[in-house]
């Protein structure tokens, strides 16, 4: 190379610079422009050029250098380009530039002027490297330092999620969407950013109208039911053909889909959502390194989700908590006072010598009553506290369900008099369980307990065992129906939690702990059953239903 001093020697006519053994073997990009043209023509590249930018020699030569330059180049950096040209200085700088298939590159620019021995301005030369790579690992570590600070900001993983799905725009993708799976198992679809805002509102009418399908055997559906990862690098018309109708295809189409991104957000072994990253632009196809980028936010995301959550939960726990032992020193209050108020009363009553029999004997009833209140409320606590721990003990025999829920109806149709008419209904022949007995006659009573505080007085309850097959053999149903305050759809499936009640039983300021249904859940579970609420609303009573398998080794026993 014989560049001296900014000085460019020529030989036999030609630039010594010029097709020489150095500007062949260079690896870096290198452009010769003349200078005395306004437009700076090119005038010669090496081979690196043509191996980094895809044009070759021939299809370059005379056009100006600023044609690798595109929307997203940094203008600014451009200018300076410009003015130190102008100016017949050097400069260095990196600018965002585009091969000749489309595909962006950082390229890392050195142009410097060259004169000939008069001194008088020539040419420019600019080496060029190809710092994609390096440029790539610098934004995607300025990015993910950005997600995490943005991910510990909030314990609302919603909003989160929104803010981490707007950073990943443009930067990423150029739309994002994020789905989270709800306690059902459901898709929910909670962020949704495009880089054009017009874009939004249908991208967000589409996703509505079309939801992922659970059974779907790709894109997202795919991604929540197996937790892997999936990387489309091109979209291609037979993708975009397997549309759920014509409506649904013209969007993808409207959409121009060219590349996608769909990974799973999983936390402790448990997939909690997806987040999906599109690509519209024909220079931004996604490849491993991006899978591997979106992979490790989508990661950072799913811990943030899963923290959320679990602060969630143990706010409402210590919420349950208290709300516990509000309504459990309440429940237990009324017991107390009630024994311990006949109790002196009959103290005192001894103490004058003027206790009288009947006296006496309503006393006693009232403290028997009390004491035995306060026995069923200490029992649920033990339940629960057995329950938490995975100890409840079953003692498993065959029962004839009927011939139990019979005899607990009659039993219990003595206790409550001629106040409430019990009706029960049960088959002629034996429907048999294989269960504890007593855990049993605990669920059945406390149905019937529930159904009486919750009915007017004059109500009729109405109990009825059935049996209904199901696919794998048949089942035993036990209902306990009831015309009290009934259930409003959010709380069918609320009042089978500890510790919460349905919103009529506290605006009717009826008592209770709210373990009752809960414990009955917890029995039915361990037994291999099932137990729900139906109700056509508020004061239009409500059905509670038990379900065990049925079983056909007799004699029936219990």
């Amino acid at each position: 190379m014989a560049v001296t001093h900014g000085t460019l020697t020529r030989r036999k006519g030609d630039l010594l610079w010029v097709r020489g053994r150095a500007m062949e073997a260079a690896s870096n990009g290198i452009v010769i422009c003349d200078a005395g043209r306004i437009d700076l023509p090119i005038v010669d590249v090496n081979p690196a050029f043509e191996r980094i930018t895809g044009y070759a020699a021939d299809e370059v030569i005379g056009r100006n250098c600023r044609f690798l330059q595109g929307a997203d180049t940094d203008s600014e950096s451009a200018a300076r380009m410009s003015i130190a040209i102008r100016a017949g200085h050097d400069i260095a700088l990196t600018l965002l530039n585009y091969r000749k298939d489309g595909t962006p590159f950082w390229n890392e620019l050195y142009v410097a002027p060259v004169h000939d021995a008069a001194g008088r301005l020539t040419h420019f030369v600019g080496v060029q490297t190809d710092v994609t790579a390096r440029r790539r690992a610098e934004d995607r570590v300025r990015f993910l330092a950005e997600a995490s600070a943005l991910l510990g900001t909030s314990l609302d993983y919603e909003e989160t999620l929104a803010q981490v799905a707007r950073l990943a725009v443009p930067a990423v993708a150029d739309w994002c969407a994020v789905d989270v799976v709800d306690d059902g198992g459901t898709a929910r679809p909670v962020a949704l950013v495009h880089a054009d805002p017009n874009q939004v509102d249908e991208a967000r009418r589409m996703r509505e109208r079309y939801p992922v399908r659970a059974t779907g055997e790709d894109g997202v559906a795919a991604v929540l039911r197996t937790g892997r990862a999936a990387l489309l690098p091109e979209v291609t018309d037979a993708m975009v053909a397997a549309a759920q109708d014509d409506e649904h295809l013209a969007a993808l189409r409207r959409a121009g889909l060219r590349s996608v991104m769909v990974v799973p957000l999983s936390a402790r072994g448990r997939v909690l959502g997806a987040v999906t990253f599109a690509s519209t632009r024909p220079g931004r196809r996604y490849d491993a390194d991006d899978l591997a980028l979106a992979e490790d936010l989508a990661g950072r995301a799913a811990i943030a989700i899963d923290n959320a959550r679990l602060v969630a939960q143990a706010r409402a726990a210590v919420r349950a908590r208290d709300q516990f032992l509000s309504i459990a020193a309440h429940e237990l209050r009324t017991p107390v006072a009630s024994i311990k108020g006949y109790a002196q009363t009959l103290l005192r009553a001894q103490t004058r010598a003027t206790l009288a029999p009947e006296r006496l004997a309503s006393s006693l009833r009232t403290i028997n009553a009390a004491s035995n209140r306060l026995a069923e409320l200490t029992n649920d606590l033990l339940d629960v506290s057995l329950i938490r721990l995975g100890q409840l003990p079953l003692r498993q025999t065959t029962v004839d369900i009927g011939r139990l829920v019979a005899d607990l109806v009659a039993d219990y149709g003595q206790l409550v008099g001629e106040q409430r008419r019990i009706a029960v209904t049960v088959p002629p022949l034996p429907v048999v369980v294989r269960a504890d007995a007593g855990r049993l006659d605990q669920v059945v009573t406390n149905l019937l307990d529930n159904a009486i505080k919750y009915a007017p007085q004059g109500e009729e309850i109405v109990v009825s065992v059935g049996q209904e097959p199901t696919g794998r053999g048949a089942e035993a149903i036990v209902r306990v129906r009831d015309r009290g305050i009934g259930l409003a759809s959010e709380d069918r499936e609320r009042v089978f939690e500890p510790f919460d009640r349905a919103a009529t039983a506290t605006e009717a300021n009826i008592p209770g702990m709210g373990l009752g249904l809960y414990i009955c859940r917890s029995i039915l579970e361990r037994h291999g059953g099932r137990i729900w609420a139906e109700s056509d609303g508020e004061g239009m009573g409500a059905t509670v239903s038990f379900a065990l398998p049925v079983v056909d080794d007799w004699p029936a026993t219990g």
